[in-house]
């Protein structure tokens, strides 16, 4: 059987949920360091801070709903095939990693 190169596209894929994980990372710590010094009333932070968290959110699962639908390309090979579960995988864990990570944010005071 012949097997054909992964396309990039994929590749991408792989790396897409934890690269969302690192911009909400970024994005929450920095609007809640803004959100302090610059005296935003607590409730406009922790709701600002909750729509970051559900943009990223969202940013993770819609891609990985597409893609669950999808099969593995049969041309890839066992290749392809990897890619493919790994890739299921990956997107569900880097979704649980920014609940576990930053929805905290959301439950702590917010500026000391």
């Amino acid at each position: 059987m012949e097997t054909h190169a992964v396309p990039p596209r994929r590749l991408w894929l792989l790396a897409l949920g934890f690269g969302l994980w690192c911009t909400a990372l970024v994005v929450v710590y920095s609007m809640h360091a803004m959100g302090c010094a610059f005296g935003w009333r607590t409730d406009l932070l922790r709701w600002s801070l909750a729509v970051v968290l559900l943009v990223h959110l969202v940013a993770i699962a819609w891609p990985w709903y597409r893609y669950a639908k999808t099969s593995a390309d049969p041309g890839q090979g066992e290749t392809g095939e990897f890619l493919h579960q790994v890739i299921l995988w990956t997107l569900p864990k880097a979704f649980i990693t920014v609940v576990l990570t930053l929805g905290p944010v959301l439950l702590l005071s917010t500026c000391l």
